[in-house]
């Protein structure tokens, strides 16, 4: 059996990152993009395409963070003269269409900021805000964002020892998403609280609202709220959670909180040295927390969800990781690291043939295969045309406890590897039973970017002499991936007996592969690169990604048997 986790991803984690430094270094996700909570989606630009303004005064900083026009604000050096408990510098961004960016990684910011005043479509990022240290006074958070602002997106930012909190959403504020960013205490205390969304359950300004994405962050050592809410559809994905005792012991540590009318989508996460990771003491008889595939490492104290929660009405699905993966991205790309705060802004031309455009309309077909789906008898399905990429005169869109079958001639007995192209645009896996005669494999269809976006998948099966009647079969009376086209390849002739072709399966068709085929995505999810690699240029893998612009992207490598995803980071 070939591990490919054990020899093939240490070599592409020594020579680039294997962890994630951004959703995608120019756009957001999650709530922030959408109009309420609706599926209408908003197109968070924040100052556009203005020409940046690099501030070095705090006044200056001010001034453009407040006034009427859109702007793009660069931060140059340590801004602020700090501040204590109501008192000192804040930055009030009382305006719409601004953008904020740390101009170097780690830029200081000595004030908290303050969102308000309906201000929409706002960015703030690669910033750090470090605050003097929490206490049970009324103080200043970090971040408030509240007074109806909306459409807010926090990217590589970084909040310390807030006062009361370290970034708080309240008051009628909506569609807000968190990425790449840290929450921590530094600092013990009692009132290490970190998120809260909602500030009252008397607040009726906020419902419906407060719709919140918390995706890629980090809590470190806080002692709740993280978050804790009211009212909203909030939706925690991909974060890590660890605990520090050196700061939390003898306190009340509780996690992920589901309070006052709110519903939370608790979804592949990371839990380490947690108490109560998953609390409910909060829920006041209406606060939902489903809980979706999580890691609880050395954690006391609820793990369980309560409840059904929502579908997210934006696309997540084709970048986020499983939970496994989790913990080594955070760790490696959260905070304010950027290098650049335009790094992102294009994509230099490639002549290489291997390299597709960035671009929504530029669709792969692959090679024409020798069996084509749509050739097939077709029980409880239909022959489709119109997701653009498939080859022949059309693929197979199955209905839910569908089947086709396909005859397939080949002139030897034998085990034959079947390389599959698909579809699935559903965001979840499906799977098919594959079989011929007693033959029979169960194969799941990982989600693909969308339905115009076509991968392969390979199984193998033990294919008698002459014609044999193929089956592709959904499950339990579930629903199907799309099916384009398929080619057979002889991996084992079968022996006098005609025995021994299952044992030879894994070590035969890794021994066919000449080459690993590896497909390169931006975190937005578009295919940029796709390339074959022999293995003998498994050492030399940095030249997959040369003349990419920096950034991070999710590496897709395929062979017999294997298909493993990671993050490398080009820099």
């Amino acid at each position: 059996m070939f591990d490919f986790s054990s020899r093939f991803l240490p070599v592409l984690c020594a020579l680039a990152v294997c962890a994630s430094a951004a959703v995608d270094q120019c756009k957001p996700i999650g709530w922030a993009t959408r109009s309420g909570r609706s599926s209408t989606a908003f197109e968070v630009t924040g100052g556009g395409n203005a020409a940046p303004i690099t501030v070095k005064t705090f006044d200056d900083l001010q001034k453009y963070a407040k006034d009427s026009s859109p702007r793009v604000i660069y931060i140059d050096g340590t801004l602020g003269n700090g501040w204590s408990g109501t008192s000192g510098s804040r930055l009030n961004i009382t305006a719409s269409n601004k953008t904020i960016i740390g101009l170097k990684p780690g830029t200081l910011l000595k004030a908290p900021i303050h969102i308000t005043n309906k201000a929409s479509n706002i960015i703030v990022r690669n910033i750090v805000v470090q605050g003097p240290g929490s206490n049970a006074d009324q103080a200043w958070d970090n971040l408030t964002i509240e007074g109806e602002a909306k459409n807010i997106w926090i990217d590589h930012c970084e909040f310390w020892d807030g006062q009361d909190g370290n970034a708080d959403v309240v008051k009628g504020a909506d569609n807000v998403t968190f990425t790449w960013c840290i929450f921590g205490y530094k600092k013990k205390s009692t009132h290490n609280l970190s998120n809260l969304i909602g500030s009252s359950d008397n607040e009726p300004v906020s419902e419906g609202k407060l719709n919140v994405t918390y995706m890629f962050n980090w809590w470190k050592a806080a002692n709740q709220r993280k978050p804790r809410c009211r009212y909203g559809n909030v939706h925690v994905v991909n974060n890590l959670l660890t605990g520090d005792a050196s700061i939390t012991n003898g306190t009340d540590v509780l996690g992920v909180s589901a309070g006052h009318m709110c519903t939370v989508r608790t979804e592949r996460n990371v839990f380490i040295n947690e108490s109560n990771p998953i609390y409910t003491g909060n829920a006041n008889g209406t606060g939902v927390n489903e809980t979706i595939d999580n890691i609880f490492t050395n954690c006391t104290g609820n793990t369980k969800g309560t409840g059904s929660s929502f579908t997210p009405p934006y696309d997540y699905t084709g970048f986020m990781l499983q939970a496994s993966e989790v913990e080594a991205a955070v760790k490696a790309g959260a905070g304010a690291n950027l290098e650049s705060p335009t790094a992102c802004d294009a994509m230099p031309p490639v002549s290489s043939s291997s390299v597709i455009p960035q671009s929504s309309s530029s669709v792969e077909k692959k090679a024409e295969k020798a069996y084509q789906a749509e050739k097939g008898t077709i029980n409880g399905g239909v022959v489709e045309s119109s997701n653009i990429g498939f080859n022949g005169e059309g693929y197979v869109n199955f209905d839910k406890g569908g089947d086709f079958t396909i005859p397939v001639k080949v002139d030897a007995a034998g085990l034959y590897k079947f390389d599959i192209d698909f579809s699935n645009g559903s965001g979840e896996s499906r799977s098919l039973t594959i079989s011929v005669g007693e033959s029979r494999v169960e194969q799941a269809f990982d989600a693909t970017v969308g339905w115009t976006t076509w991968e392969t998948v390979s199984v193998n099966l033990n294919l008698a002499a002459g014609e044999n009647t193929v089956k592709f079969a959904t499950l339990d009376g579930k629903d199907g991936p799309n099916i384009d086209q398929f080619d057979v390849t002889l991996v084992k002739a079968a022996d006098s007996s005609g025995q021994g072709l299952g044992l030879a399966m894994n070590s035969a068709a890794l021994a066919l592969a000449r080459n690993f085929r590896v497909s390169l995505y931006n975190t937005n999810g578009l295919l940029v690169r796709k390339i074959e690699v022999a293995p003998a240029r498994i050492g030399d893998m940095p030249w997959i990604t040369r003349s990419l612009p920096a950034g991070v992207y999710v590496m897709r490598v395929q062979a017999p048997g294997v298909d493993r995803r990671s993050f490398v980071v080009v820099k």
